[in-house]
């Protein structure tokens, strides 16, 4: 009998082991990997395949290395982070300039800085904070609380006939979603 039989296996069960004690999380994944699996394949419906591209384009510092899962959902709730806190600064931006925000512009966008985005960012650091050491449902509510603040904000801006903000709130909702994907791989409900 051949050695090679109980090496594959042996093999194919390193990459599936417990990552961070996150029961079902993967270990030694690409991010190339992790992005297909998070996000579904290159070639899938545009939707999908935008995600999958924001997937890429957020985590391709780590291009070709090779992490555990919970690793990647950590850089994403960063990233998410960081780009909150961009989108909070532009509209404070706006809300110092009356030339720039004025009436339901301003009332939106104070909306959004003074509670919504507050409480995204609340919950987003909770999550961040949490990575890669926990998973499943004590995190879960915390994506989905982000997002909900997210969305939110998003519904208000949108509303406005022209609104700078919209293009940054709606990639903050999406970074959203990508980063509560990632946390799926490591068991968040």
């Amino acid at each position: 009998m051949s050695l090679l039989g109980p090496v594959v296996v042996a093999l194919a069960l390193g990459f599936t082991v417990v990552a961070g004690g996150c029961p079902g999380a993967r270990r030694n994944m690409t991010v190339e990997a992790a992005c297909r699996e998070a996000c579904g394949a290159a070639s899938a419906p545009a939707p999908a395949r935008a995600m999958y591209q924001l997937c890429m384009d957020s985590l391709r510092d780590d291009d070709g290395s090779v992490d555990e899962a919970g690793e990647y959902a950590y850089r994403a709730a960063w990233r998410t982070l960081w780009a909150y806190l961009d989108t909070m600064a532009r509209a404070w931006h706006f809300l110092g300039n009356a030339a720039l925000a004025a009436g339901e512009e301003k009332a939106a966008y104070a909306f959004c800085v003074g509670g919504r985005y507050q409480e995204a960012e609340a919950a987003m650091d909770k999550v961040r904070s949490r990575l890669p050491e926990h998973c499943g449902p004590d995190i879960g509510g915390e994506y989905k609380r982000a997002l909900r603040d997210v969305e939110a904000c998003r519904g208000r801006v949108a509303k406005l006939p022209s609104s700078p903000l919209l293009a940054m709130v709606e990639a903050d909702y999406n970074r959203t979603i990508l980063a509560y994907l990632l946390g799926k791989l490591i068991g968040v409900n």
